[in-house]
């Protein structure tokens, strides 16, 4: 019997009809000139999802032979670094094009190289394939992790320390210092057992299976923008270690503080971030541009030793003071509010001054800490405040104007809180001790990069613009023609 149709095949499909052929099944005047590749034969397939961990020394052998595809940059750099070896270079695989540029300056790879070195937890990568048995693999999520890591273990960048989290870190009980040990060099350049942590780290990797180009892309989207990214001062929270995390709870939990702040702002960020300018003021003991930089310098230079006890001590007495001084703004507002019969305050001892903003909160607390200093009583310095923060001195307005960060606009701050200070007569002001500012030699080093390495990869291009112009070219070629084989049978013998 003669059986004449027309079917529309993918490569896969035409693969398991050939075999089918070899099999000798008569199928008679079958026109190849109308397989167009375009459906499938088979129903689709649910995405399910699989987890392994792999040694990122094994990943990135299955990056050079291509059972796993990053990205352009990646492949790009594959193709040179073949050429150079004298190796035939062979037709490197589809990666998902989608997938943004490699966008990562020096200095957040670095980072990066060192939170694998510390042994320290990193995002999952999120792969995907065709079908469930395939060995190919392309990046959905990860791109510019995998990418950083493949580069730094083939010296394709040297390490920026000018950022780290770590300043100073711990490997098998001793300690190091991230200028001196890490800025400048290669992977090739570490110390081996450093080399064999780095290539025996285990990344995450989660496998969506059963998964088109189109699935795929639509991973991609929800993932880079369901999630809100995390602001500076949530990164420093997270990095600041648990012990200056408790001292900073111990400060927010003081009386004071919320005649300052909310409820909800202590518990969130602005406190955090408070105590941080605060400390990095009281560290320096000199005017600083209150900039993410010199922030972080100090507050992760303090992660492993944590807080100094000098900084600690200070920061308690100055709670302390101003527990007092606000104790006595809330007195006075009680008898203010019985003697004109203003409506009593439901709850006094989280009455807010609206004016003690974020930036007057911070130079409040350093006030504190300069009439301490001086000796100022706290009768006389909790008058003074008071007036002072509602109705500043012309300095301290121009102070507090745009870019107030910078180290212009918090001298000026600064210079005019120890000018009002100095005409109270109880301040005292000890001239013969010259405060000692808390610096050690590694944190000063740290400040003095120079010469840093330029950026690795050039400006994003449009996120947006990338998404349109991707295209679905590639289908993967799986072992499971025997089940396609089955499948066009049984549609000839329907035919038949």
């Amino acid at each position: 019997m003669e059986i004449k149709c027309f079917i529309t095949l993918d490569y896969r499909a035409l693969l398991a009809l050939r075999i089918l052929l070899k099999c000798k099944l008569k199928i008679i005047n079958l026109d190849f000139s109308k397989i167009k590749g375009v459906v499938l034969m088979s129903e689709e397939k649910e995405i399910t999802y699989s987890t392994e961990k792999r040694e990122i020394g094994t990943l990135i052998d299955h990056i050079e032979k291509q059972y796993y595809t990053v990205g352009k940059h990646l492949q790009n750099f594959l193709a040179d670094k073949k050429q150079e070896e004298g190796k035939e270079i062979k037709t490197l695989r589809e990666y998902m094009e989608s997938q943004r540029a490699y966008v990562w300056e020096t200095w957040r790879a670095s980072n990066l190289i060192q939170t694998v070195l510390l042994k320290n937890p990193i995002p999952e990568i999120t792969v995907y394939r065709a079908d469930d048995k395939s060995q190919f693999r392309k990046t959905v999520d990860g791109q510019q992790r995998l990418t950083s890591i493949y580069l730094f273990i083939n010296d394709g960048f040297k390490l920026d320390m000018s950022k780290t989290m770590f300043p100073k870190f711990t490997i098998e009980g001793e300690q190091f210092n991230a200028i001196e040990t890490l800025q400048g060099k290669t992977f090739s350049q570490l110390p081996e057992l450093w080399q064999d942590i780095i290539r025996g780290y285990q990344l995450r990797i989660t496998t969506m299976n059963n998964c088109t180009e189109e699935d795929a892309e639509k991973a991609f989207v929800q993932m880079n923008s369901g999630a809100k990214g995390l602001k500076p001062s949530e990164i420093r929270k997270a990095a600041m270690g648990s012990d200056t995390r408790k001292f900073f709870r111990s400060i927010l939990d003081s009386d004071w503080i919320l005649h300052a702040l909310t409820p909800l702002a202590t518990k969130g960020n602005a406190g955090d971030e408070i105590l941080s300018q605060v400390i990095t003021l009281l560290h320096n003991n000199c005017p600083i541009e209150l900039s993410k930089d010199n922030i972080d310098k100090v507050i992760y230079g303090f992660r492993e030793l944590g807080l100094p006890e000098e900084i600690e001590d200070n920061m308690i007495n100055v709670s302390n003071y101003l527990s007092q001084a606000t104790e006595i703004w809330i007195s006075n507002k009680k008898k203010e509010d019985e003697k004109e019969g203003n409506k009593r305050v439901k709850n006094y001892s989280t009455y807010r001054y609206t004016w003690l903003n974020k930036t007057n909160t911070v130079m409040l607390m350093y006030s504190a800490y300069a009439a301490l200093r001086n000796n100022v009583n706290v009768e006389e310095f909790s008058t003074w405040a008071y007036k002072f923060f509602q109705t500043p001195t012309k300095e301290y307005k121009e102070g507090l104007q745009e870019k107030a960060i910078d180290l212009k606009r918090v001298e000026m701050r600064l210079n005019a809180i120890n000018t009002e200070l100095s005409k109270l007569s109880s301040f005292e002001q000890d001239e013969e001790v010259e405060p000692e500012i808390i610096v050690d030699e590694q944190w000063e080093q740290s400040q003095q990069v120079e010469n840093l390495e330029p950026a690795i990869t050039a400006t994003p291009e449009s996120f947006s613009e990338e998404i349109q112009e991707a295209q679905t070219e590639e289908t993967e070629i799986s072992d499971q023609y025997q089940e396609d084989a089955r499948t066009i049978l049984n549609i000839a013998n329907n035919v038949a």
